[in-house]
């Protein structure tokens, strides 16, 4: 295994303002010369997928870092070592064109302009994310697969670039994000905003809510106290467990990243075309969005509270060619990182290039 840091130059980011040496942090797995796999990581998530997709990235496993070349990176705006908005010079919300007269309608406070990031979104992470694979002599990737924010920002590679991807493998996402992960998303931002120094556990606490069902908390947590008889006064072990979830988030994640990365998440729309980068093959009068997609897997879950199952099939059935599979699971969205052994067999079937 190889971890580095790559810096790639310079990159105009969608709000207009520009990144002068974007960094990202990466894990190279497996032989230089075999097939690239490129693994993209979720919302707080880091480049080492050998960890958080450990029953299915590593020796002998369906991403087999024997076999293959398994690239990750950390995504743009994070702080696990690549470029964020704790890295030094990081532009500032006050620092992007236009924005002194909407942040006052928006309510923030005028100190607020000058401590939030600069916006981010996926076609600037999916950006970041071929200037890496242009520096490391990467020109096609036999899969690109993500889960989640790692998933929109797998579809917005394979918009930018499709001629470079064999296979896109997109699980718990959708073509663009719905007003309902908005305003979860709202909230929890509301949460930091209000407290800069602790307001990340309580978002964490509330997305985490989001992130599971009703069918997986009551196997794990039910209604049962921390003690053996009810008391009026203690606590249930769910709140406990959002609790130790909030607290374990704030330990090790930047709350500007955080934001950063809802940024990504809210802005997330292939069929809205970015202004276009001279470097990119695309034309502005060629269809756009779906139409440019190469061969996609695509996963629901059924308890899946932001991305359903049925929007996930309606919109593998929009996409020429594309092949969805799903997830039985009572643990809702976060069930692409928990169900190995359903996970394991999608995996094996797109890198093998058969289809159930």
């Amino acid at each position: 295994m190889s971890e580095s840091v790559l810096e790639l130059g310079p990159l105009t980011l969608e709000c207009g303002v520009q990144l002068p040496n974007v960094a990202l942090a990466l894990s190279d797995l497996g032989p230089a010369d075999a097939p690239v796999v490129l693994v993209i990581h979720a919302l707080t998530g880091d480049h080492r997928p050998q960890q958080w997709w450990s029953g299915v990235v590593g020796p002998g496993k369906e991403v087999d870092t024997g076999r293959f070349r398994t690239l990750c990176f950390n995504n743009l705006g994070s702080c696990y070592g690549s470029t964020g908005p704790r890295t030094q010079g990081f532009p500032r919300l006050a620092q992007v064109p236009g924005v002194r007269a909407p942040a006052g309608t928006q309510g923030l406070p005028p100190t607020d302009e000058d401590w939030l990031p600069a916006p981010i979104t996926p076609w600037d992470q999916a950006r970041a994310l071929l200037l890496a694979l242009d520096r490391l002599g990467v020109a096609r990737l036999e899969l690109c697969a993500g889960g989640s924010l790692g998933g929109m920002i797998a579809l917005c590679l394979g918009v930018l670039a499709p001629e470079r991807i064999g296979r896109l493998l997109v699980l718990a996402a959708q073509e663009r994000t719905s007003p309902w992960v908005m305003g979860w998303n709202h909230v929890g931002r509301q949460c930091i905003l209000a407290d800069h120094e602790h307001g990340l556990e309580r978002a964490r606490q509330l997305a985490h809510l989001s992130y599971r069902a009703n069918p997986g908390l009551e196997l794990r947590q039910g209604r049962a106290q921390t003690c053996a008889d009810w008391s009026a006064v203690q606590p249930y072990k769910l709140q406990t467990y959002l609790q130790h979830q909030g607290r374990k988030l704030a330990d090790r994640f930047d709350p500007r990243a955080y934001l950063c990365q809802l940024d990504a998440m809210d802005h997330h729309d292939i069929e809205r075309r970015p202004p276009r980068d001279p470097g990119e093959s695309w034309r502005p009068t060629e269809p756009w969005g779906l139409a440019r997609l190469p061969h996609t897997h695509l996963v629901g879950i059924d308890t899946d509270q932001l991305f359903p199952a049925a929007a996930v099939q309606a919109l593998a059935a929009r996409i020429p060619g594309a092949v969805y599979h799903e997830l039985a699971s009572p643990h809702g969205h976060d069930a692409f990182l928990l169900e190995w052994g359903q996970l394991g067999p999608i995996f094996a079937r797109v890198l093998g290039g058969t289809t159930p």
